[in-house]
């Protein structure tokens, strides 16, 4: 059984948790009419079917099959694998996670652009030559990818979380958010493939992490991608503001 107060007047009923529908977060008091936020319990939180992911399972599974499970349930089962994600989880496993898939296929990436650049398909532009084709540049971002993927991961997350709480989505902490992008970083595995990979990674991950965020948050598809278009929209005002100064002081 769960208690629920109303604040404003103070009515007190004991409901049983099989009657709460999951993903409940406004409650309205039949007493007074209040509607305000329904505040899970620990005990609550306990009761969601949300279980670890085959990552964090990873001992009982095995190394390879809880990486080759959470790749392929992100890739190809988002909506079931953030459904029963839980959100609060802790942050050690996605992270680990993110960074191990996130590192290997940027390393892929700059691996086939190295190759590229080296081949001669690519021409210096403006007399200026292409960096990639430096060994020194191609070991130290090697070098450096697992450092340069962890600080993706906290800003992306951050920036997302921000975007979501501006549209009112964000209705888990943070780390619900973290989450969800951390374990997004399957979707880069496409960078294995070359040319191609690291674009469908791209527009991959963004779908899976519309998908998860909506799971995670359990809001709507239409407030998460709201909060994705908000970046898009603003870059637009500022490139048609740009245009349109430029354009005033030509015609001055």
């Amino acid at each position: 059984m769960v208690e629920i107060t109303c604040p404003q007047c103070n009515y007190t009923k004991s409901i049983s948790i099989e009657k709460i529908p999951p993903g409940t977060r406004w409650i309205k008091c039949p007493k007074c009419g209040n509607r305000f936020e329904y505040l899970k319990k620990d005990e609550d939180v306990e009761t969601e079917k949300r279980d670890a992911t085959p990552w964090e399972r990873r001992l009982q599974l095995g190394l390879w099959k809880g990486i080759k499970q959470t790749i392929k349930s992100v890739l190809f089962s988002p909506k079931n694998m953030f459904s029963s994600m839980p959100v609060r989880g802790g942050w050690r496993d996605p992270l680990a996670f993110g960074l191990l898939v996130g590192s290997i296929s940027s390393m892929c990436a700059f691996f086939w652009e190295f190759l590229i650049a080296n081949s001669g398909l690519l021409k210096p532009f403006g007399g200026f030559s292409i960096s990639l084709s430096s060994p020194i540049i191609f070991l130290i971002f090697i070098f450096l990818s697992p450092l340069l993927v962890s600080i993706g991961i906290f800003i992306s997350s951050l920036i997302i979380h921000l975007l979501l709480l501006l549209v009112r989505a964000g209705n888990n902490r943070f780390e619900a958010t973290f989450r969800v992008v951390a374990y997004s970083q399957a979707t880069r595995i496409w960078s294995i493939l070359p040319f191609i990979g690291s674009p469908i990674g791209w527009v991959w991950r963004s779908i899976v992490q519309i998908i998860g965020l909506k799971e995670a948050h359990e809001t709507s598809y239409l407030r998460i991608i709201v909060a994705f278009f908000i970046p898009i929209v603003l870059l637009l005002l500022i490139v048609v503001g740009a245009f349109f100064f430029i354009i005033s002081h030509i015609m001055a």
